[in-house]
Order: C-alpha cells, then structure tokens, then sequence
C-alpha cells in the first residue's frame, strides 16, 4: 500500500503556480537582520514553502518572482530562525506584478509583525483587515455588556439584566449579518468566503434534545461553504472541516466513515470545479491507504472503488490506478463483516486436514506467524496466557505457519517450546500460498478475529487489542446466551 500511497503526495498539492500570468511580491520587514525569507502557503495547519528567498535586493527587500502567477489561498511569510510569520491573503482576481508586504520588528517578532502589516493596493486583504478591526469592536463591546451586567446581577437590577443580556446575545447576530453583508458586497473576495464558510451552525433554542442538537449540527456544518472555489484549498478551512466531519462528527465504523467520505467527496463533485474534487479525493484516499484506527481500511476500499476504478481520477494514468484498483481488489472481501476466507490446511502434529469453517466456536482467532520472526516469538509469548485465559469460554486460535511443509519441524519445534497449544497448521507450498493470497497477508505476525459464523469482526490487532475485545465481545455473548435460553 505505501507505494501506491506514494503516488499521490506531489498529486494533492499541484496547484501552486499553475495559472497564467507572473507574480513579483515585494517583502519589506524592517529590523529584520537575517537574510533568508520564506513565501509559504497553507493546506490546513501545514505551511509548505511556495519559495525561498536568500538574497535582499538593492532596497534590502525581499524579491519572490515567477512566471507563472500564484494560485489563490491564504499565504505565509516566514522569517527565520524560529519560522515566526504573518499571514495574508493572495488572491486570484488581483495583481500580482507589484504586490508590496511591508512590516517591522521592533522587541518581538511573532506579534510585531502581524500588528504592522500593510498591504498595498489589496482589496482583498483590506476587507479582511476591516473585518478584524470590527471583531475588536465587538470584543469591546462585549467585556463592556458584561461587566455592566456582572454589577447589575449584584445589584438584583432584574430590568437592567434583561435590557444587557438582550444586548450580549444581539452581538452574534450583528456579527453574522456584517459576515453575509461582506459576502453580498464582495461575492469574489477570498477573505468573505474565508470568514463564512469557518462558521459553526447555529442551534436553534428550540432544540434541546442532544441527539436533535447533534443531529442538526452536523447537518448544517458546511452551510456557508463555497464548494466550487477551490482557494480555500490554500487555507485552514477545508481541510480542517474535513476532519471534524469525519473524526468527530461520524460514528468511527467503517460504514458511517465511508459514507461521510463518499458525502464531502460527491459534494466536490457537484461543485464541478476538478481542483476541489481532485483534492477531496486524494486527500481522503490517502488518509485511508494506511489507517491505524481497526477496520477503517474498509473505507479506503469504497473510495477506491467509487472514484477511481470507475474513471473519475483524470489526474492519474492507467498504471497508477490499476495499482490502485489492484489494492482495493484484495482488500475487498477481507472487510470487517464479511466472510473470511476458507483455510483448509495440514495440522503439524498428525497431518490431518484441518477447516476453518468445521470449528464451531464463538470467537476464532486466525493468526499467521513464521517460526523465525522476533515479533511473531513476542505476539506468541502473548497469546498464549490469552488462550489459557479464554479457550474453556468458546474461543479459538488457528495458527498458520509460514513454512512450508518440508521445513515444517520449525514450526513444531517453536510451538512446542513456546507452548502454543492452539490448532497449528501448515501444507505443502501451493495451498499455503494460496490461504496467505486469499488473506492478502503481506508480513507477519497478523491476526484476524473472527465471529461463530466466520465474519471477520477486527483484523490486524495487537495481543493486547484482542484480549480486551475478547473480555467485552464473549461477556456479551454470553449474556444473550443466557437470555436466550430463559
């Protein structure tokens, strides 16, 4: 998987200097002694360097040049030695021949140079900066209401706490109306778009249930996002919202996760602007191709399959995707939930053939090792009181040893000194490739769970992974057993 994840790092960030035109950015930053200076742009919390600059010019600016105009986003300029910045705004719809930063460090860099920024001839930043000197005006405002209301509370005055508290709360919907006021003004500005589309959903009072609350929000998040303009991409915010989406606002299973990728993705889409799709499904495939978090492998399989197997990855050439496709091939049947693969091999002590599917216990634990792998010798230290623990409760381990039968006394001999008293099996090399292909087992030691019905329940878990879900999972079973039966 890492290879064909490889394939897509460079793929999720052309988009700098890819329109037509130049760009000349001037930089001027007074007292600042070093040399080196450092244009950078922003994909959520990350800053890349768009260029580097190591030499001032004749008036001891800073001088970033090329020819081919800058993409629009939310840009950096960063000065060393500890990378302190100021941020601003580059925009499509402006000049970028004679663009002029000025700034000064007087005692402390991080601070001074956001305070003494000016920008000249941008319109774009200059509503931003309006925007920033209101927020002020409301902040003040507020510490004032407040204050006012803290005496008023100590006063008992219950008119002057209503008259206050209608006021405090009459300050959001101030702040929202100047946000849509600047949106309908300046419909082409970034910085509108960058101030309405971070907002978080406002709850209606009337909702008081959690779930309703919950519900509502999450609904309502990407209200005042603008999909088709893939500038944001150079900023904090998509993909920013991406994660809070998935990560704290969709059940951590595999199929609530891949639906919420398939729903930000298919919003890309019908935004019709192939940048904001192209980033969108890159971006959440490789989030997936190598995921920690059990089982969601599953939604790299869906992503896969949706957008790129069926033709839609333009960015791609046939051998990438076929690689891509491959992956998600083999991944396929072995998602959580569906049935494992039939093992039928040899047991190393009598050669009798063993099948999966003939072991009738609740849980079963499909662990592949090899006899002269360190981690697999530590798994197996592992596993073994978790057997003695559980094996009288309904559980199984069905070890698969990777020598072949020829060389199958390794095995014998690290079972019997590791006291691995579960099924071992192993066979001849032809059926043991092909079980290993069937699991798409590409390094040991590696466990699959399964259910009595041969569902895969969790797969590549660690010893201690599986004796917790062991200790939940059969308390559980046994419950309903019990419930069942009276």
């Amino acid at each position: 998987m890492k290879k064909t994840l490889l394939l897509f790092i460079a793929s999720c960030f052309l988009f700098i200097g890819t329109s037509l035109g130049q760009y000349k950015i001037t930089v001027t930053i007074d007292g600042y002694q070093n040399d080196t200076c450092v244009l950078g742009y922003q994909v959520g919390r990350t800053t890349y360097v768009a260029q580097q600059v190591n030499k001032r010019n004749e008036n001891g600016d800073f001088v970033f040049e090329g020819e081919e105009a800058l993409l629009g986003g939310l840009y950096s300029i960063l000065i060393k030695p500890k990378n302190q910045f100021v941020q601003f705004i580059l925009s499509n719809d402006e000049e970028q021949k004679d663009f002029k930063i000025k700034t000064k460090i007087v005692n402390n860099p991080a601070r001074d140079l956001t305070d003494n920024l000016k920008i000249k001839d941008s319109p774009d930043n200059a509503v931003f900066e309006e925007y920033k000197a209101f927020l002020m005006t409301m902040r003040t405002r507020s510490e004032k209401y407040n204050a006012q209301l803290a005496t008023a509370k100590e006063k008992k005055e219950t008119t002057k706490i209503t008259e206050l508290t209608k006021k405090i709360n009459g300050l959001d919907g101030e702040v929202v109306a100047y946000q849509d006021d600047l949106l309908k003004k300046h419909p082409k500005f970034l910085s509108p778009k960058l101030i309405t589309g971070s907002r978080q959903p406002e709850v209606p009072k009337e909702l008081v249930d959690r779930a309703a609350i919950f519900r509502y929000y999450k609904a309502h998040f990407w209200d005042g996002y603008d999909w088709t303009d893939e500038r944001l991409i150079r900023t904090p915010i998509l993909k920013e919202k991406i994660e809070t989406y998935i990560e704290k606002l969709t059940v951590q299973q595999v199929d609530s996760v891949s639906k919420a990728c398939e729903y930000i993705i298919d919003k890309a889409l019908a935004s019709k602007n192939k940048e904001v799709f192209q980033f969108a499904a890159v971006y959440l495939l490789n989030k997936y191709a190598e995921q920690d978090v059990i089982c969601l492998d599953g939604v790299y399989v869906t992503i896969a399959q949706k957008y790129y197997c069926s033709g839609m990855a333009y960015w791609l050439d046939s051998t990438r995707i076929e690689g891509i496709c491959a992956d998600a091939a083999k991944m396929a049947p072995l998602r959580c939930g569906r049935s494992a693969p039939e093992v039928r091999l040899k047991n190393i002590n009598d050669s009798s053939y063993v099948s999966l599917y003939s072991i009738k216990k609740p849980f079963i634990a499909v662990y592949f090792w090899d006899p002269s792998c360190g981690n697999c010798a530590k798994m197996s230290d592992k596993l073994v009181p978790i057997y003695e623990k559980y094996k009288d409760r309904g559980f199984e381990i069905l070890g698969v040893c990777s020598n072949a039968w020829k060389d199958v006394a390794a095995c014998r001999t690290k079972v019997e000194k590791q006291k691995m008293d579960w099924v071992n099996l192993s066979d001849d090399p032809y059926p043991l490739a092909w079980v290993k292909k069937y699991y798409d087992l590409r390094s040991n030691p590696y466990i699959y769970l399964l259910d009595e019905d041969k569902n895969i329940l969790f797969k590549r878990i660690s010893a201690e992974q599986l004796d917790q879900i062991l200790e939940r999972e059969l308390e559980r079973y046994e419950k309903e057993k019990k419930a069942k039966k009276n």
